[in-house]
């Protein structure tokens, strides 16, 4: 993790092709209380998802009974893998009566959660604004 808590690594697709308008993956992690705040840029996949993982890692004690709040709204992509790291934290969240609240999730991933039926474990909200607002008594 960087000296200002983004952590960064390469998004590179398949082959080493990259699309113009992918952003690098990043996390930024913001903790106040029992509220995290983390922001995910980029794509969230079989590359990245260790990443995510690694970071929200060290924040699991910080949150008991508060809250995680991902803020998706610059997320490019996500695939089954990273499907997977939001049901982990999910478990992780539940595990320490804490909510996980997904915010700004792009329309792809919501297609996603909702054909797979996912969409039930995750309380969703379209800006981070809301979500911070919903999470205000417990955080």
């Amino acid at each position: 993790m960087g000296e200002n808590g983004v952590v960064s690594v390469g998004n590179a697709g398949p082959a080493g092709v990259r699309s113009p308008d992918d952003l690098p993956f990043g996390i930024d992690l913001d903790l106040s209380g029992r509220r995290a705040v983390v922001h995910v840029t980029g794509a969230l996949d079989m590359a990245t998802s260790p990443s995510l993982r690694d970071a929200l890692e060290p924040l699991w004690d910080a949150v008991r009974e508060g809250c995680v709040i991902l803020n998706l709204a610059t997320m490019t992509f996500c695939d089954s893998t990273g499907v997977g790291t939001l049901i982990a934290a999910f478990k992780e969240c539940r595990e320490r009566e804490a909510r996980l609240l997904l915010a700004a999730v792009p329309l792809f991933l919501l297609r996603m959660l909702r054909t797979t039926q996912l969409i039930a474990l995750f309380e969703t909200h379209t800006t981070l604004e809301e979500a911070l607002a919903a999470s205000a008594g417990r955080a």
